[in-house]
Parts: C-alpha cells; sequence; structure tokens
C-alpha cells in the first residue's frame, strides 16, 4: 500500500507527523517578512532628510527581497502541504513586529527603525531553522537562506547608520 505522502505527492519528510509544525514555522517567518515589507513601504513614503531620496531608494529594494523571500517561505509552506494565509489579517495576527506611526521620519530615525526590525526578523528565523531543520533540511535550507539575506542587510544597514558593532 503506498503511503499517503506518496499518494497526495507531497514530499517526505523525516518526520511526516511534524509537517503541521514545520507549516506553521514557515508561517510564522512568511508573516514576519509580508509585515517587514509593508512597514518597509510606510518607511518608504515616510522618509524626510537629507538622506530621503537615497534611502526611499533602498526601501524599494529591500521591500523586493522581503516580498521575494516571502513568497519562497510560502512556496514552501505550501510543497510540503501547508496552507498560508498572507493577508492583512492573518499578518497582524500572526507578527510580533511593531507597527509604526504613519507619520514623517527622519532619515536617521528611519534606518536605526529599519535595522531593528531586520534584526528582530532575522532572530526569529534562525531561531526557527534550528527547530525545522530537526525535522526538515530542505525547508531549513529555505531558512538558512532567508537568515543569510536577513543579516547582510542588517550589516549593511548598520554600516549605513554608524553603528559598526
Amino acid at each position: 500500500m503506498d503511503s499517503l505522502t506518496a499518494a497526495v505527492y507531497l514530499p517526505p519528510l523525516d518526520n511526516p507527523h511534524e509537517r503541521a509544525a514545520i507549516g506553521h514555522e514557515l508561517a510564522a517567518v512568511l508573516h514576519d517578512l509580508v509585515a517587514l515589507s509593508l512597514t518597509g513601504k510606510q518607511l518608504h513614503w515616510m522618509a524626510a532628510g537629507p538622506l530621503s531620496h537615497s534611502l526611499h531608494l533602498q526601501l524599494d529594494e529591500l521591500v523586493d527581497s522581503w516580498r521575494a523571500m516571502a513568497d519562497t517561505v510560502a512556496e514552501r509552506a505550501v510543497t510540503i502541504g501547508h496552507t498560508v494565509d498572507g493577508q492583512p489579517a492573518a499578518v497582524a495576527a500572526g507578527t510580533g513586529l511593531t507597527p509604526i506611526a504613519p507619520d514623517e521620519v527622519q532619515d536617521n530615525l528611519l534606518v536605526h527603525e529599519v535595522t531593528h526590525r531586520v534584526a528582530t526578523v532575522a532572530e526569529r528565523v534562525r531561531a526557527r531553522l534550528r527547530r525545522v531543520g530537526e525535522v526538515d533540511l530542505v525547508s531549513q535550507d529555505v531558512l538558512i537562506g532567508v537568515t543569510r539575506e536577513l543579516e547582510k542587510q542588517q550589516w549593511q544597514l548598520r554600516v549605513q547608520s554608524g553603528a559598526h558593532r
């Protein structure tokens, strides 16, 4: 008799009973990345100060990156058989990122706000990739890629802000 995994054409996992748990971990990362992209776009519109133009352009690049990572994470969750919800209500309920006020943000404060949020999401993803790796190395690889990119962005923002440590 074929296994359920083979019958529905889902990728086999080291522990198929953990499929839902992995899906929930991936969904949490998805929510953080979507929230990060929405916050980044808000900051993009509200940037003020001498560096506002360059930050406006940089935020576009970061938002595109976060959206691409969110897409990769969501596609992995669906691939393993987990339904994801990236709609506003689900994202708001599923992320711990604090919203920003819809006011003008001075360039130096904007860099700090973005750096803090990127670091927060990177730390959360890093914690999840350890748990996911115990069950599914392919999903862990997706999260490693997300962590790698977020930590690179964090470094670039940190250098830009003058906080080199």
